[in-house]
């Protein structure tokens, strides 16, 4: 069996809509959600009674009532998109933050963390804007179209002190390495050094195509100032 590291709840990034206010009750339905769906792959062998067993065993839980943690679990994954985006989350950080009190900025800091990875997914990096980023830390599947629609207890880490306060603390504890631009790139996967050069020679690359446009453009002017108009010709 692997080890609780290597284990992960994995659930939609609906499920942190309100995180700041009541942390308790979304870590819960974390907890209820991925129970119930890793009962479910049990559930094909056809014994529930064994199938709760494992998967308590699984995560190494124990529920104060299988049966409502269970309808809890059911409930969540019935109400939300089979398509949402999806992030896991270390079983050592989820009781970390269930077990201990945590401050506010400890909180926002866990968003900022799976937002970004619920944004990634299996790439290896990306790039990101704020925007995007603080909605998908509100619980939001799409970028907001303004600042105003997120969540009142998000929308005051929306100020470029508070964002860079997050960032620098994912870089410094959480292994995120960022590179700043129109937005910003990010990843968990690659070095500092490689991330740079995949975002410089990503830039290079964009240049080198608007050079190329720049210089057709003007050879087509120039060729039309060389030989000017040609006259229609009448039929």
């Amino acid at each position: 069996m692997a080890s609780d590291k290597e284990k992960y709840f994995n659930f939609p990034i609906q499920l942190l809509e309100g995180f700041l206010l009541n942390d308790k009750q979304v870590l819960n339905d974390i907890l209820y959600y991925a129970i119930y769906k890793h009962y479910l792959d049990y559930l094909g062998y056809g014994n529930k009674k064994l199938a709760i067993k494992e998967t308590k065993i699984f995560f190494n839980v124990s529920l104060a009532d299988d049966n409502k943690s269970l309808e809890r679990g059911e409930i969540l994954i019935d109400s939300l998109p089979s398509n949402s985006p999806m992030v896991g989350l270390n079983l050592s950080i989820f009781w970390d933050y269930y077990k201990n009190e945590k401050t506010e900025f400890e909180k926002v800091t866990l968003l900022g963390f799976l937002a970004i990875k619920s944004i990634l997914q299996n790439k290896s990096y990306c790039k990101i804007t704020n925007k995007y980023w603080l909605s998908r830390m509100d619980g939001k599947t799409k970028t907001v179209s303004e600042y105003y629609e997120l969540s009142n207890s998000l929308k005051k880490y929306n100020v470029p002190y508070q964002l860079r306060k997050i960032k620098a603390e994912l870089e410094q504890n959480w292994n995120l390495k960022t590179v700043s631009g129109r937005g910003f790139n990010v990843s968990f996967k690659m070095s500092l050094i490689a991330l740079t050069y995949e975002v410089l020679k990503r830039r290079k690359k964009y240049k080198d195509e608007v050079l190329r446009k720049q210089k057709n453009e003007a050879k087509k002017k120039a060729l039309q100032q060389l030989y000017g108009t040609q006259p229609k010709r009448n039929l």
